[in-house]
Order: C-alpha cells, then sequence, then structure tokens
C-alpha cells in the first residue's frame, strides 16, 4: 500500500456494489455492519424546518405587533360594537366610547370597550354604565372572516335602579294562586329563550365585576348593593348557570342557580342565595326616642323548580332558612335561632303548601304547617283575594326573661287575605294547651300608612303561667315585667284582650308605642294565686282578685289573700288594690293600698319591711306588741332600681283592739291601746283609749319619723285622775287640787307639762289669790310652762265658770306675736268655743273648737262683702257642737276647714247636722289645675234660712258644684230636689195679678184658683255665675206638680240690688207635656222645661225686697212665641 501512496483511485458507478454481494458477506455467519446516513440530509431537514419557524415567528410577531400597536382598532371599532350588540341580545343595545383589541395572556384575542353605556331599546333610556367590557373572541370565527364573542366580562359599573323602565302598578286583586303554573311555565320559556340567544351569539360566559347599585331598605333607607363577581355561563348541554358573589350593605352573600335540560329546552331550575342579609330590610336601628325594632339576621333562600314533561310532573318549592340573629321590639332583644320556612306548590290542588315549617325565637320554638288557597275556591262571596291556614303542633313558649317551664300549645288560625280592601283577617284564632285555651279573632287594614290593627281574644280559664308565656314582650312591656315576675300560680278566669290600633297610629308615634284606653285593654280574674306586692314584703297567697290593664293604667284589685312571714306569723288580706298610673313612664313608678288584720305583732312585722320600713324609725320591734290589730297599709315606690325613683312614699293606718305595749314608754307602763294610730313618711300619730300607769287615759300623741321633717313632737294625755294617779302623773296638781280630775296633759322633750284640767268634780284651792271652789260646781283650769332663749311662753291660770271667763296663753317672740291660744271663749250670750292662732309662713293658721258658737255676724259680713279682702294667708278649722245662725236655726256636729290665700281660696271642707237631722257638708275637691267645691244637704230649706238667704223653702236636697277659676270668679250648677216654698206672695201675685188685653189672670186663664200658698216642685236647676261678690244664674229651671218656672239674671250685684227675669207656668206638670211633643211641643211648648201657659216676670230692686214685674202679653203667646214677649 506504501507504495501507491498519495495516487489518486477512481471509481466508476458501476464498481459500486451492494456490500451484502461481496464475497466476505457470504460467510456462513457473516458479521453485519450497519453504517449512518450521510449528514446531508439531516441538514438539509433542519435547514428547512428552522426556515419554516423564522417564517411562522416573523408572522406572528408582527401580527402582535400591529394588533398590540393599535393598528387594527379603527377598523374593528364597528364590527366590535356589533358583537356586543349581538351578545346583549334584542332588548338592549351599547354605546360605547372607545374599542381596543389586544393578545390576552392565554394567547387569544379580546376586545375591550370602554366607557360602554347600556340602553333600553324600546324607551332609549340608559340602564345601566359601565366602565370596561371584555370580550373575548374566537379564533377560528375570527380566521373566517367574522367576528363571534365567546367571553364577555363587564367591571367597574354602576346600575342606577332608578333609571330601570317601571312597569305597571301591580294590580293585588289580578293575582291568583292558582296561575302559578302559568306563571313557572313562562318563565322557563324566557329561560329557554336566554339559552336560544346565547346558543346564537356563541356567548358562553357573562361576568360582571365591581357593579353597584342601590335599592331602598327598612323605613326608606339606602341600601347599597355591590356586585363583587357575577358570571352567566352556558354549557355544552346547554344548561345555564350563574354564580356570583354579592355584597349588601357591607354584607357578603353567594348566589348559585342552575337552569338544566337538553337541546335548548330547560327541564328544571335549582337556585340557592346564601348569607342574605335581611337586617337591611327587616329591621330599623334605635333613632331618638325610638326603639330598634325588626330581624337582625341572614338567610338562605333555596328554589327548585321542574318543568311539566310527558315524563315528569311540574313541581315548585321554596325554601327559607335564617341563621342566628336577634328580633329587637320594645327595647328587647330577644335571640333568634336558625329557623326555616318551607312551602310547596300543588298544582292539582292550585295551593301554596306550607311545609313543615319552624321559628326559634330565645328559648321558643314555633313548628307550624299551612296552605294558601284562592278565596273563591272555598268561599262563594265575590272577594278577591287568599284563604289561609295556619297550624302550629307541638309549639312551646318560653320567654327568656321568665325562668318557669315552658308551655306546650297548639294552635290554629283560619282566614283571608281581600285583596281588593287590603286587608288581613283571621276570623278564627286558637290555643290550647294543658294550661288552658284561648280563642280570638284579628284583622288588621293595610293602608298608605302603618296598618289598622282588631284583635280581640277571651278565655275562660287559664293559668297566670300560660297568660305570662304568650304574653308578647314588647306589648305593655312594663305591665307584662310585672305580671311575670309577681303573678304565679292559681287560676285565670274570664280573660279578655282587646286591641285596637287606628291606621297612622304606629307610624305617627314618637319613639315607643304607647297604647291608651281605647286601644289596649286586658281584663281578667285570678283566685289561688300568690302575688307579690312590693318590695321586701312577703307575697301574698291564695289571692282572689281583678287584674285590668287599660292603656297606660294597670290595676290589680284584690279582695282576699294572706301573707305569711319567715317567722311564723301572718295577716289576713281584707282587700286592696295594686296600681300603675303609667306603665310606660320612667321611672316605672307604682301605688299600693291594702287592708289586713292580724295580730299586733304581725302587723308590726308587716310594715317593718320595704319599702315601708315604718317600725326602724321606731325604738319598737315587732315583739313589743300584743293584741289584735287591723290595718290600712298605702305605699307609692319605683318598681325598677334602675331607673332611679324618687324615695318611697307610705303610710299605715291602724286600729287597735286592746293592744299592749309590752315596754315601758317614758318610764310609763301602757297597756289595752284601742284607738287609731297613723305613720307617715314623716310622723307617728296616736289616738287612743289606754290604761297608763293603770289609769284609764286618752292618749294622743306625734312622733317625728324622718329627722328632716318639720314635725313637731305633741304628747298628749287625758282621762280622770284620782289623787294617787294625779300625783304620777300631773305632780305640778299637788296641793291645788283634791278630788278626782279630768285631764289633758301635754308632755314635752324638755320635761315641762301643759295641763288641762276639769275640775267640777274636784276641790280647787288657789291660796295666792284667796278663792276656793268646792266639789260640785263647773270649773276648768289651765297652765304651761315653756321657756327658751328666743321665745317666751306666758302661762295664765284662770278659772272658768258658767256664763263668763276666757283663759289662754301667749308665745311671743321678736316679730310679735307668735301663737295664741284663747279658750272658753264668749263673745255673746251663745258662744263657748276655743280659739289657737298659730303664726305661719306669710300669714296664720286660727283652729276653732268648741260646744257652741253664734256666727250671724260673720254670715251678715260675708253676705255684704263687694270685694275687698284681707291680704295674708289663713287657715281656718273648726270643731263644734253647736253653731247658731239666722231664722233660730242651728247646725249641729259642724266640723269646718278653710284655707286662703288673700282672697283666694285653697281648701274648704265642711260637715253638720241641722235640725231636722239632716247632713251638710261641703268639701274642696283638688282636680287639675282648678279648684272645684262641692255642697250637698237634704235639708236645703234648713241651710237657706240658717244663712239668712231665703226664708220660705222647706225642705230639699240641694247639690252644689263650683269651679274656682281665681280671681274670685266661680262656675257651677245647683241642683234641687223635692222642696216646697211656704207662703211666698210673690207666687201669689203671678197666678192672681190681672194681665192681657182682657184684664184675666193666670188663675183666670186655667179657669181655677192656683193654690200657691204651699208650692211643692220636683227640682230646681241653674247654672251659677259667681264673679267678685256678683251672683248670677242662667239656665234656671223649677219643675213642680203643680207651677213651674225658668229664670235667669243677676241675683245680686255688688250694689247688692237683683234684676232677674223668668216665666211663669200654672199646672207645670200637664202643661210641660206639650214641650215633650215632637215639633209641637217645640212650637207650643216652647222646648222640654216650659209649656204651652205661662206668663213672663221681672224681678228688678234690693235683693232683700225686689220689684215683681209681668207682662201682661206673655200668657196669650203659647209656647216658643212667648220668647218674643220675654224681658231682655
Amino acid at each position: 500500500m506504501s507504495d501507491i501512496r498519495g495516487e489518486r483511485v477512481c471509481f466508476r458507478k458501476e464498481d459500486i456494489v451492494a456490500l451484502d454481494a461481496l464475497p466476505s458477506a457470504q460467510a456462513r455467519d457473516p458479521v453485519i455492519v450497519h453504517a449512518p446516513l450521510s449528514d446531508g440530509m439531516l441538514r438539509r431537514f433542519g435547514k428547512i424546518l428552522l426556515c419554516f419557524s423564522l417564517v411562522a415567528f416573523v408572522v406572528i410577531a408582527s401580527l402582535v405587533a400591529v394588533i398590540e400597536s393599535g393598528l387594527v382598532d379603527g377598523p374593528l371599532n364597528a364590527r366590535a360594537r356589533t358583537a356586543l350588540n349581538t351578545a346583549l341580545g334584542a332588548n338592549y343595545n351599547a354605546d360605547v366610547e372607545s374599542t381596543v383589541i389586544r393578545v390576552t395572556g392565554q394567547g387569544a384575542l379580546a376586545l375591550k370597550a370602554r366607557g360602554v353605556t347600556l340602553n333600553d331599546r324600546a324607551s332609549g333610556r340608559p340602564v345601566a354604565k359601565l366602565a370596561a367590557v371584555s370580550i373575548a373572541l374566537d379564533p377560528l370565527a375570527l380566521m373566517t372572516g367574522r367576528i363571534a364573542v365567546s367571553r364577555l366580562e363587564a367591571e367597574g359599573g354602576e346600575l342606577d335602579t332608578g333609571l330601570l323602565p317601571r312597569g305597571e302598578p301591580i294590580d293585588l286583586t289580578a293575582i291568583r294562586i292558582a296561575d302559578t303554573g302559568t306563571a313557572l311555565e313562562k318563565l322557563f320559556a324566557h329561560i329557554d329563550a336566554m339559552s336560544r340567544l346565547t346558543a346564537r351569539s356563541a356567548t358562553r360566559t357573562v361576568q360582571l365585576s365591581d357593579l353597584t347599585l342601590s335599592v331602598t331598605g327598612s323605613r326608606g333607607r339606602i341600601v347599597p348593593v355591590d356586585v363583587r363577581m357575577l358570571a352567566f355561563s352556558r354549557d355544552a348541554d346547554g344548561a345555564i348557570r350563574v354564580d356570583g358573589s354579592i355584597a349588601i350593605d357591607g354584607k357578603e352573600a353567594q348566589l348559585e342557580a342552575r337552569a338544566f335540560g337538553q337541546d335548548e329546552h330547560i327541564a328544571g331550575i335549582e337556585a340557592v342565595f346564601r348569607s342574605l342579609p335581611l337586617s337591611p330590610f327587616l329591621y330599623h336601628d334605635k333613632s331618638g326616642s325610638e326603639d330598634a325594632f325588626g330581624i337582625d339576621a341572614a338567610a338562605e333562600v333555596s328554589l327548585r323548580a321542574t318543568r311539566a314533561a310527558d315524563s315528569a310532573k311540574p313541581a315548585l318549592e321554596v325554601g327559607i332558612r335564617t341563621s342566628q340573629g336577634s328580633f329587637h321590639a320594645g327595647g328587647l332583644v330577644s335571640a333568634l335561632k336558625p329557623s326555616e320556612l318551607n312551602a310547596s306548590y300543588d298544582f292539582e290542588r292550585a295551593s301554596v303548601e306550607i311545609l313543615p315549617s319552624a321559628v326559634k325565637i330565645g328559648r321558643s320554638v314555633f313548628p307550624f304547617t299551612g296552605a294558601l288557597i284562592d278565596l273563591d275556591k272555598v268561599s262563594d262571596g265575590s272577594q278577591t283575594g287568599f284563604a289561609v291556614d295556619l297550624l302550629l303542633k307541638d309549639a312551646s313558649s318560653e320567654p327568656e326573661d321568665m325562668q318557669e317551664r315552658p308551655l306546650s300549645f297548639d294552635a290554629k288560625a283560619n282566614g283571608r287575605f281581600e285583596t281588593g280592601s287590603h286587608r288581613l283577617i283571621f276570623d278564627q284564632l286558637a290555643i290550647s294547651s294543658p294550661l288552658g285555651s284561648m280563642a280570638g279573632s284579628l284583622a288588621v287594614a293595610f293602608g298608605k300608612t302603618s296598618p289598622q290593627i282588631d284583635f280581640a281574644a277571651v278565655s275562660d280559664h287559664m293559668q297566670p303561667t300560660a297568660i305570662k308565656q304568650l304574653w308578647p314582650w314588647w306589648v305593655a312591656k312594663g305591665a307584662r315585667r310585672w305580671a311575670i315576675g309577681n303573678l304565679f300560680g292559681g287560676t285565670v278566669t274570664d280573660a279578655r284582650i282587646e286591641v285596637s290600633i287606628p291606621e297612622g297610629r304606629i307610624a305617627n308615634s314618637d319613639g315607643e308605642l304607647k297604647l291608651n284606653e281605647d286601644e289596649l285593654n286586658i281584663n281578667f280574674s285570678i283566685d289561688n294565686t300568690r302575688v307579690n306586692i312590693a318590695g321586701e314584703i312577703p307575697p301574698l297567697r291564695d289571692t282572689a282578685g281583678h287584674f285590668k290593664l287599660s292603656g297606660e293604667r294597670m290595676t290589680v284589685d284584690v279582695r282576699r289573700g294572706a301573707a305569711f312571714f319567715p317567722s311564723g306569723r301572718s295577716v289576713a288580706l281584707n282587700g286592696g288594690d295594686f296600681v300603675i298610673p303609667d306603665v310606660y313612664s320612667k321611672p316605672l313608678m307604682a301605688e299600693m293600698k291594702i287592708e289586713v288584720g292580724g295580730e299586733a305583732d304581725s302587723i308590726a312585722e308587716l310594715v317593718s319591711y320595704k319599702p315601708i320600713r315604718a317600725l326602724q324609725k321606731t325604738p319598737f320591734v315587732p315583739e313589743d306588741f300584743t293584741g289584735p290589730m287591723s290595718a290600712l297599709v298605702g305605699a307609692r315606690f319605683g318598681l325598677i332600681s334602675n331607673q332611679n325613683p324618687p324615695p318611697p312614699l307610705w303610710q299605715a293606718e291602724m286600729q287597735l283592739q286592746k293592744v299592749s305595749i309590752n315596754r315601758p314608754v317614758s318610764g310609763r307602763e301602757i297597756a289595752d291601746l284601742s284607738g287609731a294610730m297613723r305613720i307617715d313618711n314623716t310622723r307617728a300619730v296616736l289616738d287612743a283609749d289606754a290604761l297608763i300607769d293603770g289609769a284609764e287615759m286618752r292618749i294622743a300623741l306625734t312622733e317625728p319619723v324622718d329627722p328632716k321633717a318639720n314635725v313637731k313632737r305633741t304628747r298628749a294625755i287625758s282621762g280622770t285622775l284620782d289623787d294617787a294617779a294625779r300625783r304620777k302623773i300631773a305632780p305640778a296638781l299637788s296641793g291645788i287640787v283634791s278630788g278626782p280630775v279630768g285631764v289633758e296633759v301635754a308632755l314635752s322633750d324638755n320635761g315641762s307639762q301643759s295641763v288641762k284640767a276639769d275640775l267640777g268634780k274636784a276641790a280647787l284651792s288657789l291660796p295666792w289669790i284667796g278663792w276656793n271652789k268646792g266639789a260640785g260646781i263647773a270649773a276648768n283650769a289651765e297652765f304651761t310652762v315653756k321657756e327658751s332663749e328666743t321665745l317666751t311662753e306666758i302661762a295664765d291660770f284662770r278659772i272658768q265658770g258658767d256664763g263668763f271667763g276666757a283663759a289662754g296663753d301667749l308665745r311671743v317672740d321678736d316679730s310679735g306675736l307668735a301663737s295664741a291660744r284663747l279658750y272658753d271663749v264668749r263673745l255673746t250670750n251663745g258662744d263657748d268655743f276655743a280659739v289657737t292662732v298659730e303664726r305661719a309662713r306669710g300669714g296664720h293658721v286660727v283652729t276653732l273648737t268648741g260646744a257652741s258658737a253664734d256666727i250671724r255676724l260673720p254670715l251678715a259680713r260675708a253676705k255684704g262683702e263687694s270685694g275687698s279682702g284681707a291680704d295674708g294667708n289663713v287657715k281656718i278649722s273648726a270643731r263644734l257642737d253647736r253653731v247658731v245662725g239666722f231664722n233660730g236655726e242651728v247646725l249641729s256636729n259642724v266640723s269646718f276647714a278653710h284655707s286662703s290665700r288673700g282672697q283666694e281660696i285653697d281648701d274648704i271642707d265642711l260637715s253638720a247636722v241641722t235640725t231636722s237631722g239632716q247632713a251638710v257638708v261641703a268639701r274642696m275637691v283638688k282636680t287639675g289645675p282648678d279648684n272645684t267645691l262641692e255642697l250637698t244637704t237634704s235639708d236645703a230649706g234648713a241651710l237657706a234660712r240658717f244663712t239668712d238667704i231665703y226664708r220660705n223653702m222647706r225642705g230639699g236636697l240641694l247639690n252644689l258644684r263650683l269651679r274656682d277659676r281665681g280671681a274670685r270668679s266661680w262656675r257651677g250648677t245647683v241642683d234641687l230636689r223635692k222642696f216646697s216654698l211656704i207662703g211666698e206672695q210673690k207666687l201669689q201675685s203671678m197666678v192672681s195679678t190681672p194681665a192681657g188685653q182682657d184684664g184675666r189672670s193666670l188663675n183666670q186663664a186655667v179657669r181655677r184658683d192656683i193654690d200657691v200658698s204651699t208650692a211643692r216642685f220636683e227640682r230646681g236647676f241653674a247654672q251659677l255665675l259667681l264673679d267678685r261678690g256678683v251672683i248670677r244664674v242662667d239656665s234656671g229651671v223649677l219643675r213642680g206638680l203643680d207651677v213651674g218656672a225658668t229664670f235667669q239674671g243677676t241675683v245680686r250685684d255688688r250694689n247688692g240690688r237683683m234684676d232677674m227675669t223668668g216665666t211663669f207656668m200654672p199646672a207645670y206638670g200637664i202643661n210641660r207635656l206639650f214641650g215633650e211633643l215632637p215639633l209641637i211641643g217645640v212650637l207650643l211648648g216652647n222646648g222640654r222645661d216650659r209649656g204651652l201657659l205661662g206668663i213672663t216676670f221681672k224681678l228688678t230692686g234690693p235683693f232683700n225686697q225686689p220689684h215683681l214685674t209681668i207682662n201682661p202679653l206673655s200668657l196669650i203667646a203659647p209656647g216658643v212665641f212667648r220668647n218674643i214677649f220675654e224681658f231682655q
């Protein structure tokens, strides 16, 4: 081979053969060697592939560069609007400010429209404004030269609900439950149309995000709604899905809905709205004085609907499930537990069936079922609406503010909703429980404002627990709170509840709804019930009474009961009441009055409990008293301490019957107390007979209960003392008096004594004046001694005998007379009384006591008063056995109290007995801003003669009422019945005086002699007007069997003169019958109190001797025409 190195060898083509043809390949076991292809072929293939790749890259890059540069935005803008309008459907079109096309991150083309406004095609009005709308284009359709939308997204928009097209108002009368199936089929048809629309437009997904709108919530409040994401999509099988997240009033809710079927035919719908907040629509917060009200919770709303088909029956089910929340009403909050409402539509019966559902509030559970059906299917009436049936089975009421066992009950409600009148009426409401039953009715009329509500319920027998369990906590909260905490056990009978709230009443109420007596009434009787009265007072057991709530006032009248104390003592309740005057007021106040009987120690323990705590103000304890006693206990106090009520006011009036005090009082033994004792917040007053150190005495004492009260302590003892007892009780009389003495001893705190002694049976010796009185000669002695730095009491001991004398004492300070006490005063022969004068703020307090007083001079001065009067404040009280007046008339057992400020009268209280034994009672009733004087007597003639007002009257029942208007002006009426006028000459003059053109008298006109010597009258009535000494009457009428009269005018002016007119009618009993006849009586009888015949008269002149004038023409003018001739 080395020989031919460097030489070139050439082979021809035919010299080249296959390797397997060579001799070396013919061996038995050949060696196969595989040789690779040549590098040239691979290199050529790689170059071709690289070239195609470079071309594709350049094309794609150029296309992307062109798209991103915006060169194709203009040509595509018009076609983009067309594509967007195609995706929106036929009802809406879109206006676009600008459009761009870009490549998405996934390499697809997207059309983005900015400033999009959606308009309603029919009206041209805008519906929504969106910041941007993104459209994903179908690349295959784009390659064929057309634009098709595969996905649409909207963001950053705001929907103004006010711009939405408004339809016609809903006609409630046209709504029928039976049309639900038709309406459901229409809904499916609409969804079919939507499915076909999305199929034709090739739009598979529509997504909304960051879209805001507002709706109207509770009380007109604007509720913001933020659509954070809402996606509409269509699956390949034609199903439509809606998924989204929506924030309502800042609370997020999720929506999932699916409409499924085949071949663009929807067969069913499933939808659920989770965490839907109810508060924006069913709750309003506290505002000013108005409490919060409504439901604060979220709900899950679900819907399932199946379309009617050959192989499927139609179905419609709706479910509402609430979350844990709260129910606010009446300032109280109750937990709202998860509750549910399930309903379905019965296509065969055309009714809505309420499936087993339940409302859970606090610890109460109310399971219910029901049905709604068109009213014309169950009633023959012409009313349109729905019949409603509700049934509660095994319901349980257990309010959270009660500690009693829950109430299990069943209830049903049958009624209707009348769509024409907008009224919801439940004719039958019934509740049945082991503790009693109740039946009632309810009517609610809906209008432009809050509805009118009328509710009534009755129960023959029910236990108080059931009443309290079923009482809504937002109705009369104060009364309900008291009933829950204070009524236990027993039975309730004759219960009746009435609620009547007018239309607009709730809406117009300022704050809490306060129902008045015309709007709320609850009445029921209780028996064998335990009643908690107040404070720490043990409850009353076996109580019988009556509960009444009328508007704001609650009253519990108690007929009987008993209270048992921890000490083992007890008292019996014989009557009383418990009153809350205003259940809506704060602080909530109550008033109590109970009459109890028992042992003295038991009643003493009763008044030691709060809110009375009377015994704590004294040095005594219940064990200090023994003997029988009865008491009338009253108190006014607050019920809720957190409301900071005022301090309680209380009083106890006790009747003592041989009660003994088991400990010395001021060093003396007191036993067998019989009398009255009164204790209140400021003082304790005792007026009783007792044995004091073995002597029979009368005790009258006043002790301050509150150290801050301005109450003067007084201790008075009266009785008959022998020499031994006198030396213990009144040692100052020793050496002066011997023998039995009737004494009145006043004990003071400093040890001094004021003594009044009846010395008629005793011997009296006054050696310093050389005077003696033997036993059996009537005489009295009085003396007091008291000294201080600023006040000097002068004790004047004097004797008083038959027909003479006066005695008294005075207290003098730097300002003059502080007080004066005058005893046994005799100003005239008929006087026998005592006078006490005390200086008070701005005036004096005068007290008169005694056996007799002649008051003719004060009466004459009072009648002659013309307007002047003394200034200053004066209070007068008098208790006189006998008071002498004019015409020999005497009043006995006189009790008189009078209070005035200058010329204004503040108080009058008079009681007396006439000579005929008839009572005279006058009092000033203080009601409201004005005072009213009431005077009553059964012998008006005696009173008229006593005051010298009129001398010819006999008998008569008088009722006088005068209202003080201030400035010495009074208005009122006088009503006089069953009286006679004896020997009245003016009446005789009226019937006998000739009158008329023919000169006939009234006797001649009626053809008989009218006997007016004794004129009997059934009734006299007039309106009184008193102004600064001027007395006028109006609308006066006298009705008698024989005669009658009407009158008016001035009885007495400031000058003591009379000016009155009237009409006198004979045979009044028959004559006035013409006045009772319809129409004829008006013309002939001249009214109810006038007759056919009569004569007008006029009285003028001095009050004591007026002149009578008769109009002769009035006799011939019957009835109403007689008014023409009446004196003016």
